[in-house]
């Protein structure tokens, strides 16, 4: 009998020290929580910051392939910004009419009767502006490019070329719109989405 009462005293000694450990095993369970709460706490103003700046480059990158995209024209790379006299030598021009490049001027805005310099016009181009180039049109159809260069009288010159492939070139900076006949609403878009996509943002 006495056997049995020991026994049973021992055994509940070790579940008393086992219900110690236990509580410790809680305790150190929970300290070990904290600190691992604590590290987020203090890492989570960092992950905020970089999920803002990765969403931010990616929406600039989406913003601008959608712009690039939704823009009328052909994309025609940027050859350069250099300043120049009119006659002077330099890198040939990677489009017909130019886009950029070399360049000197500036021209005044509106409709021109004579051809003007390439080099001219591409600092209008510069400056934000639109180049609506012409060749062999019938009268009706230069009146309407008149009439665009009336309502654009700060953002636009419009003038005769010979050198041009196409009937009407519309031009602004590393953007180029060819047409076979003159169609108002097409140019107008094109002023409308490509006007001050440009270095300096003059035109208006």
């Amino acid at each position: 009998m006495e056997q049995t009462n020991s026994e049973t005293n021992q055994e509940q000694v070790l579940s008393k020290k086992e219900r110690a450990e236990l509580k410790r095993a809680e305790r150190e369970k929970e300290r070990e929580q904290r600190i691992r709460m604590k590290k987020i706490k203090s890492m989570l103003p960092w992950v905020i910051f970089l999920a803002v700046i990765i969403g931010g480059i990616y929406w600039v990158a989406v913003t601008t392939e959608k712009s690039s995209e939704s823009r009328p024209g052909e994309e025609i790379p940027i050859v350069s910004r250099d300043h120049i006299n009119v006659g002077d030598p330099h890198e040939p021009y990677n489009s017909n009419p130019p886009t950029s490049g070399p360049h000197a001027g500036p021209l005044p805005w509106g409709f021109s009767e004579q051809e003007v310099a390439d080099e001219d016009a591409i600092h209008n181009l510069e400056h934000g502006g639109i180049w609506i180039t012409f060749k062999d049109l019938d009268q009706q159809s230069i009146d309407t490019l008149r009439e665009i260069a009336r309502e654009n009288s700060l953002s636009v010159v419009v003038s005769p070329r010979e050198a041009n492939d196409s009937k009407v070139a519309v031009a602004s900076w590393g953007r180029l719109m060819k047409l076979e006949t003159v169609d108002f609403d097409s140019i107008m878009e094109f002023i409308r989405k490509n006007k001050n996509k440009s270095p300096e943002r003059l035109a208006r």
